[in-house]
């Protein structure tokens, strides 16, 4: 717990409120986890969602018994969005013929259905700095949410984004605006929000 009030002291004020709100989670965190209560948090811009995401950690690798999480850069997440939405079943008609593209193509499945088996089953999901821009990005989140939601399992979100602009941004990838409204009512019905 030292290094979290560490953390808590040497925060801007607004984060200071934020990390104090975090670890009266965290200290509930099974309780939290057990009915899928997670945050969706925005406003988190680079060096605030650092600062968050190093405080959960920190919570989290002092927990005992300890917890199962996955913390995700969203990076991370879009480029495994683009690869399994996009470039694998491009891929997938032209790699029978090579041997070698054959090997290379299957050790993508294998490690891209890992780390979606990851995603989708963790007691907790950290992703942070959540913004979209484009459709695959959309597409997979839409679906993992739906899978954890449907689990009751845990998922925080951060976003550097304010509402309104993330609202814009998913307007901007999916004209139809599904998938923004389907995500933002899964997390608002079982999360905490922060600004």
């Amino acid at each position: 717990m030292a290094d979290a009030t560490a953390l808590i002291e040497q925060a801007p004020l607004q984060d200071r409120d934020l990390l104090q709100r975090l670890s009266l989670y965290f200290d509930t965190v099974d309780h939290r986890l057990r009915h899928g209560e997670g945050w969706f948090i925005f406003n988190a811009k680079p060096g605030r969602s650092r600062r968050i995401a190093a405080f959960i950690q920190a919570r989290l690798n002092e927990h005992t018994p300890p917890v199962s999480y996955f913390v995700m850069p969203w990076r991370d997440f879009a480029l495994s969005a683009y690869v399994t939405e996009v470039g694998l079943p491009e891929l997938a008609p032209s790699v029978g013929a090579n041997a070698r593209a054959q090997q290379e193509f299957d050790l993508a499945i294998r490690i891209t259905h890992q780390t979606w088996t990851q995603v989708v089953s963790t007691d907790l999901l950290v992703l942070v700095g959540m913004k979209p821009a484009h459709r695959h990005e959309a597409e997979l989140l839409d679906r993992t949410i739906e899978r954890r939601h449907e689990q009751r399992l845990a998922t925080i979100l951060l976003t550097p984004d304010m509402p309104q602009q993330l609202e814009d941004e998913f307007r901007g990838v999916d004209p139809a605006h599904a998938y923004w409204w389907r995500i933002f009512n899964r997390m608002y019905e079982s999360s905490l929000v922060a600004l």
